[in-house]
């Protein structure tokens, strides 16, 4: 049998870059390349606006992608193209809400080895933790994070560099889909409490009732987010699957994400080590004793806006609350000799059970950090530590 023939598309890859082993030959696992989507969600933003085929592929033209919808689903799309996408289908659809219409179009298993990571899962919050480890298999240039306080918890999104006018649409178009994921492995009994956007609020919100239900809307926030009770977490799947999500994490584990940057490796930097924005960290530190700092806050302090602030994060491939977590573990290595409570208080932490699960996050990071400067590998069970749950005070 001949060999495929190459991805006529220019800006069109491959979706993993193989890393040269010891020997010099190929490593086993293929890293994402940074910055771009897997071709299976550009193909779902562009034929879920699109009305036929002759329109989807005008689409995707208008985005630089002109063999969008016949690319192997092994390809990747720079990132920078899917927010062309994004453009071109406001442009096509004249629909403030084509983020939520776009989501329209998902169905279960669309997402590949992403969509079964959650669907086989035991309960939910195993399920979220899994697509947090692994959501660059869609997007590595999107971050999935999962924090609990009290009896709620919080799936924020973000992205490490995007464009500022069409952010907003992004994360519509995020929210609703992992709400269609949860609805669909619970079999439609689960929904979000509350949902967060970080962009104003629309004149109409009809369209978001019927996204997400009941849940209540918030616009203006500091970050983008999914709320849900907290019991939730333990709620089990109907789609669960022990076999089956043996071999999604096998496969998920065979393409790890995209190297990190030196200032968000697991070894915790100084505070004045390569700081995307000067000041950030040394204001977020004196603010923890007092409770969770905000991003609108900080934002004031520094003199600059909250949308700046996030496009300086977005630069230097960071966020919000990476930032956050970064501060709060160089300070908890700090005040190690401090009682837990005390502790806890200290990184504004509502309460010392947050303060231990976020600590064993961390152990499991510094553990991964030395694994991978040995040259080892990154263990499935360690890859679902990393993203786990960040217990933290408060909403970002």
């Amino acid at each position: 049998m001949p060999p495929a023939a190459p991805t006529a598309d220019p800006h069109l890859s491959t979706r993993a870059h193989q890393q040269p082993g010891p020997d010099g030959g190929a490593a086993r696992a293929a890293q994402v390349p940074p910055q771009t989507e897997s071709v299976v969600v550009t193909r779902l933003i562009a034929t879920a606006a699109a009305k036929s085929p002759r329109e989807a592929e005008q689409l995707a033209r208008a985005a630089g992608l002109p063999h969008l919808l016949t690319s192997p689903e092994t390809t990747r799309a720079p990132s920078a193209h899917t927010y062309r996408l994004w453009g071109a289908v406001l442009a096509h659809t004249g629909c403030r809400d084509a983020g939520l219409l776009a989501a329209e179009g998902y169905r279960p298993g669309l997402l590949d080895v992403f969509d079964y990571l959650m669907s086989s899962a035991p309960t939910v919050g195993e399920g979220l933790t899994r697509e947090a480890a692994h959501i660059h298999l869609i997007s590595s240039n999107s971050l999935l994070t999962i924090e609990e306080s009290g009896d709620e918890v919080t799936i924020g999104y973000g992205v490490r560099r995007g464009d500022d006018e069409l952010r907003w649409v992004v994360a519509e178009f995020a929210m609703a889909v992992l709400t269609a994921q949860l609805r669909h492995a619970t079999g439609r009994e689960l929904g979000p409490v509350r949902l967060e956007f970080a962009h104003r609020a629309p004149r109409r919100q009809a369209p978001y009732r019927e996204s997400f239900g009941a849940a209540r809307l918030e616009f203006g926030a500091d970050a983008d987010a999914l709320t849900l009770h907290r019991r939730d977490l333990e709620r089990p799947l109907d789609t669960a699957d022990p076999a089956l999500a043996a071999i999604m994490l096998r496969a998920a584990a065979a393409t790890p994400p995209p190297q990190a940057p030196a200032a968000t490796t697991a070894t915790a930097p100084a505070m004045t080590d390569a700081a995307p924005v000067p000041g950030l960290r040394e204001l977020i530190a004196t603010q923890l004793p007092y409770g969770r700092p905000s991003l609108a806050e900080a934002a004031r302090r520094l003199a600059i806006s909250p949308r700046t602030l996030q496009r300086r994060l977005g630069d230097f491939g960071t966020t919000w609350r990476a930032e956050l977590d970064t501060v709060r573990r160089e300070q908890w290595l700090r005040h190690e000799e401090a009682g837990s409570a005390q502790r806890a208080a200290r990184l504004g932490f509502a309460e010392s059970r947050s303060l231990r699960r976020a600590m064993s996050r961390w152990d499991a990071d510094a553990r991964e950090g030395r694994a991978a400067g040995d040259g080892g590998g990154t263990e499935e069970t360690g890859t679902g530590r990393r993203a786990g749950r960040a217990q933290e005070a408060g909403t970002a």
